[in-house]
């Protein structure tokens, strides 16, 4: 007997021998929260800082009648290195500025004394002999510049400087108010010796008398180091022309009865400058108002994870159903060939044999000698007779 193997019944065959064997599954559930902060900040433009005044002492015509003396240091730099020097060796410029080799001194550094690995027990803060040591370990030629120079002897006690700040000097229009005054400073050491050495700066209005009004004063208690100092002082002006003082005093009397006391004070400026603005908004540069706006979008993930058995889908099922349905197919095939064949041999063959039969009963005719012509026909009366 044929048996017919339905392609439903592999199938299940197939899924149940999968799932004898369980896995594994692992299941991720991503829950995504989004949070938006907005952050705005904006920069709101400054009108960009007026120069009134200037002063880099690349001539005379700074300070009236020749009152200081304007030098780049050069008769300072002595050979004899045992001690450091009373007077600013180079100027200002020459430190603030990148050098010949676009690097800017390296400072502090000691100076090798006679050629040899020895160098000084102290430090230096300028240019010698217009040279400086730089970032990269080579020395290079500085940025050279001029400064004012004002010598006290031993038998002086004070000097006073001027300059008449007026309309003449003033390269843009400027108003009453808040100016800054801007300037670099020397005060000599000598071994820590205070000699009451002090520095004064006044203005004065031209169009009132007994107007004279101090705005900073400097004492060698503001000398950290022997080197350039900058200063920036915010004042109020009064007057649209006025006169800026410097006054430079020795309080210790006369110097030339002590020997060891027996020398000259120097003091020294450089780039001096005023602004029609206060000196702290002179610290950050001018720039456009904008406003920048920053989103940050953070996600937060929960994972939610199942352990447990599943039946996923092999090669093997799939093999089962391709089979199962293989077969099927081919069985009902097979049937109706068997079917045909049956068919045939039982019902069509025999009726074909019977009318075979029938034809050949009814229309036969016996062949017949010709002398047996009159036996036939004497037969044939027999037969009717009887």
């Amino acid at each position: 007997m044929l048996r017919l193997i339905s392609p439903t019944a592999s199938m299940q065959t197939n899924t149940q021998t999968s799932s004898s064997k369980p896995t594994i599954e692992i299941t991720t559930i991503s829950d995504e929260t989004s949070t938006t902060t907005s952050t705005t900040t904006t920069i709101t433009t400054t009108e960009p800082p007026i120069l009134i005044f200037t002063c880099d002492f690349s001539d005379n015509l700074c300070f009236q009648d020749n009152q200081l003396t304007i030098t780049n240091g050069a008769q300072f730099n002595s050979s004899d290195l045992s001690q450091p020097p009373r007077a600013p060796l180079s100027d200002a410029t020459s430190i603030s500025k990148p050098t010949a080799d676009s690097y800017k001194c390296n400072l502090p550094y000691q100076l090798s004394i006679d050629n040899s690995a020895n160098t000084s027990n102290w430090d230096m803060w300028f240019c010698y002999n217009n040279e400086c040591p730089t970032n990269n370990g080579n020395f290079s030629t500085c940025t050279s510049g001029n400064y004012g120079l004002i010598s006290i002897e031993p038998w002086e006690t004070n000097k006073t400087i001027s300059s008449v700040i007026n309309e003449n000097m003033i390269t843009r229009g400027f108003v009453e108010g808040e100016q800054c005054l801007s300037y670099y400073y020397y005060i000599t050491l000598d071994d820590g010796i205070d000699y009451g050495q002090q520095i004064s700066v006044s203005i004065r209005s031209d169009n009132i008398s007994n107007s004279e009004i101090e705005i900073d004063r400097l004492s060698i208690a503001d000398m950290r180091e022997n080197r350039w100092h900058q200063r920036n002082v915010t004042f109020n002006s009064t007057s649209t022309s006025y006169t800026l003082i410097f006054s430079f005093e020795v309080r210790d009397g006369n110097r030339t009865e002590n020997e060891a006391n027996n020398k000259t004070i120097y003091f020294a400026l450089d780039d001096i400058d005023i602004y029609n603005r206060n000196c702290d908004d002179l610290i950050e540069l001018s720039i456009t108002s904008t406003t920048i706006t920053t989103t940050e979008i953070s996600t937060i993930t929960s994972i939610l994870t199942t352990i447990g058995a599943t039946n996923p889908p092999t090669t093997p099922s799939n093999l089962g159903l391709v089979l199962g349905l293989s077969l099927g197919i081919g069985s009902i095939v097979l049937l109706g060939i068997i079917g045909s064949i049956v068919y045939y041999f039982k019902i069509i063959k025999p009726k074909h044999k019977m009318n075979v039969n029938a034809t050949s009963t009814t229309n036969d005719i016996p062949m017949v000698s010709p002398n047996n012509t009159t036996n036939n026909n004497n037969t044939a009366v027999t037969a009717l007779v009887v």
